[in-house]
């Protein structure tokens, strides 16, 4: 079977050298194209350098495709490649080709200056430590630490933790470190930076880890379309994105929050915000008003998947309940005031507890707070709000 050639061509050495420094020397390079790919098909990319009069094949595998129907929404529609061989040698092959007509490089920013640059990954995390673990994934990683969103348990500045991360072929590295810094949000930890300590980061393996994950995640992102949110709000984007595409995913970010929303053919797969799901963690994104979005035609995250339902119809659900939510006097409910469960007089409640009012009920047990409820009760918020304002009028519940 013959292999499949893609040709890029640089007609200046500038060219070539903006994206060797971009994509290339990070093991992977974007090809537009309108011809038909698999993930990982075979294909040799063809680099023509003409000041040179050189021609460069690099052997690589296909590993994510722009489909031609996302033009429409300013996808540039072809594939990303990843090179089989080690970008290590790739840079060692070519970067004396560049060399004296690369770009300057960017000043690193003041807290980075003395340390090794972060770069978006996003695998699976767990952290250990002394207190319980952390489920998450990271934000993104370097050779001197890595920032996780976090998606259950919750850690102090300065405790000292055991990362594991890993990779999507299933490889685990365990790393030990200190959390540097906590990042908040409605309550819960949102996120959280850890350093690694100098000794594990030394250790054997380790920076070869890193960096393949680095150059994965790279590579996966070429071709990925992103923006603002506010320019068309995230209903509209979430939309459009579908009619355009079969399947994708939904990469949100809000202040100290990211979320991701998965869809394949018409269903929704995933809506997460850290520890919050489906429908929940649905309407809180499409209350954003302002972040970015970055949207990739594929399936990237199905870890935790809640059961699928229909795109549009999990919209028009949220909506509804956006509409509800401002229909609630919210101010008659203080985020951290504490539930405190009542004995009502003998009579004054007759009718069934809903199974929201139960679970408040039971929380107040514990002495949550409401923005702690509203947390951990999976059902929107409206809906508990509703169940809230029932309660405390039937004297059962009691805000202090």
């Amino acid at each position: 079977m013959s292999v499949q050639v893609l040709e890029l061509e640089y007609p200046t050495a500038r060219d070539f050298a903006l994206d060797y420094r971009a994509n290339i020397s990070s093991g992977g390079v974007f090809v537009a194209t309108q011809r038909s790919f698999a993930p990982r098909d075979f294909v040799v990319v063809r680099l023509r350098l003409p000041w040179l009069s050189r021609m460069i094949d690099l052997e690589g595998e296909i590993v994510h495709i722009v489909p031609a129907e996302m033009a429409g929404v300013g996808g540039r529609p072809g594939v990303a490649v990843q090179f089989r061989e080690p970008p290590a040698g790739i840079r060692g092959r070519l970067a004396p080709l560049c060399a004296e007509n690369a770009p300057p490089a960017p000043s690193p920013a003041a807290d980075e200056s003395r340390r090794a640059p972060r770069k978006s990954v996003r695998v699976d995390a767990h952290l250990e430590s002394a207190h319980g673990a952390i489920r998450g994934r990271t934000r993104n990683l370097s050779q001197s630490g890595v920032l996780v969103d976090v998606q259950e348990g919750s850690a102090e500045i300065g405790e000292r933790v055991r990362v594991t991360l890993r990779s999507p072929s299933g490889d685990e590295l365990a790393i030990d470190g200190a959390v540097v810094r906590v990042a908040q949000s409605a309550g819960r930890i949102s996120s959280l930076a850890v350093q690694f300590g100098a000794d594990a980061a030394r250790r054997g393996g380790v920076a070869k880890f890193i960096e393949a994950l680095q150059e994965t995640e790279h590579t996966r992102r070429l071709g990925a379309i992103s923006g603002p949110i506010g320019e068309l709000g995230i209903q509209s984007v979430v939309q459009m994105f579908a009619i355009s595409a079969r399947r994708g995913t939904i990469y949100l970010r809000h202040a100290q929050d990211e979320g991701v929303i998965c869809f394949e053919g018409g269903a929704l797969r995933v809506a997460r915000i850290g520890p919050l799901t489906g429908i929940k963690a649905l309407v809180r994104m499409l209350c954003w008003k302002e972040g970015t979005f970055e949207f990739h035609s594929a399936v990237d995250e199905t870890d935790g998947e809640d059961a699928a339902v229909p795109l549009q119809a999990a919209l028009l659900e949220a909506v509804r309940h956006i509409d509800e939510s401002r229909r609630i006097d919210a101010a008659a409910f203080p985020l951290q005031a504490r539930l405190v469960a009542c004995h009502a007089s003998e009579g004054q409640f007759t009718g069934v507890l809903s199974k929201v009012e139960e679970a408040l009920l039971d929380v107040a047990q514990a002495g949550f707070t409401v923005q702690r409820a509203l947390e951990v009760i999976p059902e929107p918020d409206s809906e508990v709000f509703r169940a809230l304002r029932s309660l405390i009028d039937s004297g059962m519940l009691e805000l202090r």
